[in-house]
């Protein structure tokens, strides 16, 4: 019973320390890379994406802008109008320079939509799907990024850069840009999705969701399924932070892209990060496991041989009746204090007993006694003094 005690006890020490230092140890490592991500890797990846999209993404903005500062298009309309051919040219080479999916050009004057090839059709103020037209015609802004069907590419949505035309009086005489595919764009963000490792998307305003790489919920349509402050703070802030998904915590790092209009999200989930951690407190916890096993085998080794020596001293022990020698189990006899100490941890020192000592030394005995009567004797004559 006292054995097994002592085992579980010395198992109970080793487990909890053995667990509290691995645990420890993991939990430091866990709040170390959770810092290193929202602190240092995500606003990291967030700042490279940020320079390929202006030089991936934001191209479009700058070919809208020079074509509405270009002097033949300002001076074409202010001309008339007259050949719809050279307008057809001019947008077709725009679309072959910069490789983009479309070009166009809509006239404020007789709201003709030129395109790349040719008239495409005259917008409306009672058709709905001209309505982007007019929104952008009585904005402040000098542009804006636009997803809607493209009414000459089979209604292909279609990622629209309207910027407006002002001629040289800064009198407004048209719409102008390019657009680009859904699915042009959504390459580029699988492409940084793959390069950094990251889930990637962009958000508007509202908070609706407007481009995505795969991965993505698709159900989730608005960032306020994901949490009502996700979109916290002005638009020129900047702002990591994590929080939980379907179980999964999830580390966010927002920032707002003037060029577009719309928030930049890069997402990294926990528990990819996390795995050579947990692998490692796995591993620790097996080692301290074998550990603990091998130290309770050698403890109880020890303790089952230590008992095996008290045993031998238990029960009769066979003693010789003159000498006072003692047989040991192989047959053997020894000296008492030779037997005991094989068995034990106890040492001897030898002394010699008064009867032995008046027997053996009469004279050292009588002196022996003399003096302990002597030392007996003196502390009642100090007693009487004192009365």
């Amino acid at each position: 019973m006292k054995k097994t005690k002592l085992m579980a006890a010395v198992g109970v020490l080793l487990v909890t320390g053995f667990l509290i230092t691995s645990l420890a140890g993991y939990f430091v490592s866990r709040n170390s890379l959770r810092a290193e991500i929202s602190l240092n890797e995500l606003p990291l990846t967030s700042d490279n994406i940020y320079s390929e999209i202006q030089r991936d993404l934001l191209s479009p903005v700058f070919i809208s802008s020079l074509m509405a500062a270009d002097t033949f298009v300002r001076d074409w309309v202010m001309a008339g109008e007259v050949d719809e051919s050279q307008m057809t040219r001019y947008l077709k080479e725009i679309k072959t320079r910069y490789n983009t999916f479309t070009s166009f050009f809509v006239s404020e004057k007789t709201r003709t939509y030129y395109h790349f090839d040719g008239i495409l059709k005259k917008v409306s103020g009672d058709e709905e799907r001209d309505a982007w037209y007019f929104r952008v015609k009585d904005m402040k802004e000098n542009y804006e990024i636009n997803v809607d069907p493209d009414l000459a590419n089979k209604d292909a949505m279609t990622i629209f850069i309207n910027y407006r035309v002002f001629d040289f009086d800064k009198n407004f005489i048209g719409v102008t840009g390019v657009g680009l595919t859904i699915h042009a764009v959504n390459e580029r963000i699988e492409y940084y999705q793959k390069k950094y490792g990251r889930t990637i998307y962009f958000i508007d305003k509202n908070g609706d969701i407007r481009l995505t790489g795969s991965g993505f919920d698709k159900a989730v349509t608005n960032i306020a399924a994901l949490g009502p402050d996700y979109l916290q703070g002005n638009e020129t802030s900047e702002r990591s932070f994590s929080y939980v998904r379907d179980g999964r915590v999830i580390h966010a790092n927002i920032r707002y892209i003037k060029e577009f209009g719309w928030y930049l999200a890069v997402e990294q989930a926990e528990a990819k990060t996390l795995k050579p951690i947990h692998s490692t407190l796995l591993m620790n916890l097996a080692i301290c496991l074998a550990v603990t096993l091998v130290v309770l085998a050698l403890v109880n080794m020890a303790v089952t041989a230590y008992q095996n020596r008290i045993e031998t001293l238990r029960g009769i022990v066979p003693i010789c009746s003159f000498c006072k020698q003692i047989r040991d189990d192989k047959g053997y006899w020894n000296r008492v204090e030779a037997y005991v100490a094989q068995y034990t941890d106890a040492k001897f020192s030898h002394s010699v007993c008064p009867s032995c000592m008046e027997k053996h030394y009469p004279e050292e005995f009588k002196y022996a006694e003399e003096k302990r009567k002597i030392r007996e004797l003196k502390p009642s004559e100090e007693r009487s003094n004192t009365k």
